[in-house]
């Protein structure tokens, strides 16, 4: 609906798809409105973080021009890098870049893997995952009982299956690989060499670390901050308390 009725959120979305065409071999606007009737791969992670990535900077675009001005930014995986284009960390040209070729490496590995939500205490999925070391983690610390584990499929259904029996909903997530696991480690070697490439500005709006749920600093971004950010938790949690702490309502 923006993309139709929007001139300044449709140049912005033109302008992502542009620059992300060396990088994608395709179009990413074909992707999002495919109009020969057959399914979008947009489930496809190496499509579905570049589609992620320019509709959170086109919407930011487009508030901005509405007068609302972020006093601080917060992402959400994928999301951070909007908020640090947002932020000034990184240009629009990088951040896609980085997308992209993060989604590629991501898609090339096996498959295998499964992302489920327990809604339930941090605690108590630690607790539970205590047989599962080295084989499942937590992917996202989203709420005080909202919490994501990730990893092997037949693990996290025996894991699963565990909780659901004690009386803890569970929500298997819609995702192509086991994300924020220890099976993207084979690719973050070959991430972090890509990231090195890349320049990283001090932020000029203030913004909030998904891997320590604080205010980044001058010397947070580089290129181990993001393999360690695709592996590692998101504290997305511990980032809204900072928001709040900062006087965010």
């Amino acid at each position: 609906g923006l993309y139709r009725s929007q001139p300044s959120f449709r140049e912005d979305l033109d302008h992502c798809d542009d620059l992300l065409g060396d990088h994608l071999g395709s179009s990413l606007l074909s992707v999002l409105f495919p109009t020969d009737g057959t399914a979008s791969p947009i489930d496809h992670t190496c499509w579905t973080q570049p589609a992620l990535f320019s509709l959170e900077y086109a919407l930011a675009r487009l508030w901005r021009r509405w007068g609302a001005e972020p006093v601080a930014v917060l992402g959400h995986s994928v999301g951070e890098y909007a908020a640090a284009c947002v932020s000034g960390v990184l240009s629009l040209e990088d951040g896609l870049a980085l997308m992209a070729e993060r989604g590629r490496l991501m898609h090339e590995l096996p498959a295998g893997g499964g992302m489920c939500a327990l809604l339930t205490s941090p605690d108590r999925v630690e607790r539970a995952l205590a047989p599962y070391q080295g084989i499942l983690s937590i992917a996202a610390l989203n709420g005080p009982a909202n919490v994501v584990v990730s990893g092997a499929s037949v693990a996290l259904a025996e894991l699963t299956a565990t909780m659901a029996g004690e009386g803890i909903h569970v929500q298997p997530l819609t995702v192509s690989h086991a994300f924020h696991s220890v099976l993207l480690e084979p690719m973050l070697a070959d991430f972090e060499k890509r990231a090195a490439q890349v320049s990283f500005a001090a932020p000029r709006v203030p913004l909030v670390s998904n891997l320590t749920g604080r205010f980044a600093d001058d010397s947070t971004f580089d290129a181990r901050y993001l393999r360690d950010h695709a592996r590692e938790p998101v504290r997305f949690l511990d980032g809204v308390r900072e928001l709040v702490s900062y006087g965010c309502t």
